[in-house]
């Protein structure tokens, strides 16, 4: 038979079959009147080879099958070295199923989500819905949303990177109407402290640090879970580096500044939040 009914036969092209030959993995026929005479052996040689191949094996790995075939070692050496190669191949197949399994449940998760008529954000749902809540109450109030809007994409990233812990949903479920009036009227000061002289900016951005320091204190066994499941060692130091860098980016104006770094202050005052804190960010946290 010639090589395009032999490409037809085992599922493949005359090129896959000239490639075979080119990496040794076929013999090359006799020639015949001029062109190349495929037999029986050829048809049962290249299923093998596809075979091996749609199993998961590299072609380098089905030569080495292959070859063994023809060693002159002993049968146990040979079959023991097949396993190895098949074994292998089980193994990063597991692997490439645990991955679309993983991908499957995420992408029911956005399915969810946009039957719940949510967007579609890598952050907790709890966490988006709570924005969404803030920001309504921001427009009834006359404010402006800049800020929030800025946060949110800080929590994007933040949550893309696998950086933002499932106990975030319980302390924002923790949030009454109080507080989440009280964080918006926060998140609309904060906005303002941009405008503020130095000394005003600086007395404003102290009483909005005290003011947010108390509704964690009021919540603080919620607050402690977030901190205590953020990450640790060398990922967590890289976290509260990114977070530093994204706050100095989103809130650049020196009152802004001064309110975060007063409240980190109060926070590593209070030996439970510093204790933990300095867990997941080092003896020197900076944000």
């Amino acid at each position: 038979m010639h090589v395009k009914e032999l490409a037809r036969i085992a599922g493949t092209t005359p090129r896959a079959v000239r490639y075979y030959h080119h990496l040794g993995l076929l013999e090359i026929p006799p020639t015949v009147r001029g062109r190349r005479e495929y037999g029986v052996e050829h048809v049962a040689r290249l299923l093998r080879i596809r075979w091996l191949a749609d199993g998961g094996l590299s072609l380098a790995q089905v030569a080495e099958m292959l070859a063994s075939d023809t060693i002159g070692t002993d049968q146990d050496s040979r079959r023991e070295a097949v396993l190895r190669d098949l074994r292998a191949t089980r193994g990063t197949i597991e692997a490439q199923q645990r991955s679309l399994a993983e991908q499957a449940s995420r992408v029911d998760e956005l399915i969810a989500r946009v039957e719940r008529g949510e967007g579609l954000s890598p952050a907790p749902s709890a966490l988006t819905r709570f924005y969404d809540d803030i920001e309504a109450r921001i427009a009834r109030l006359g404010g402006s949303v800049r800020v929030l809007g800025a946060e949110r994409q800080m929590m994007v990233v933040l949550a893309s990177l696998g950086m933002v812990p499932d106990s975030v949903v319980p302390f924002i479920e923790a949030l009454d109407d109080d507080d989440r009036e009280l964080s918006a009227q926060q998140i609309m000061d904060f906005t303002r402290l941009a405008t503020l002289s130095e000394v005003e900016g600086r007395v404003e951005a102290h009483r909005l640090a005290h003011n947010s320091w108390r509704l964690a204190c009021r919540h603080k066994e919620y607050a402690l879970a977030v901190l205590a499941d953020l990450p640790s060692g060398a990922l967590g130091r890289a976290m509260w580096r990114l977070t530093h860098v994204l706050t100095t980016s989103s809130y650049p104006y020196p009152a802004q500044q001064a309110f975060v770094a007063e409240l980190m202050e109060l926070m590593l005052a209070d030996p439970d939040f510093a204790a933990t804190i300095r867990r997941s960010a080092g003896e020197e946290p900076v944000l």
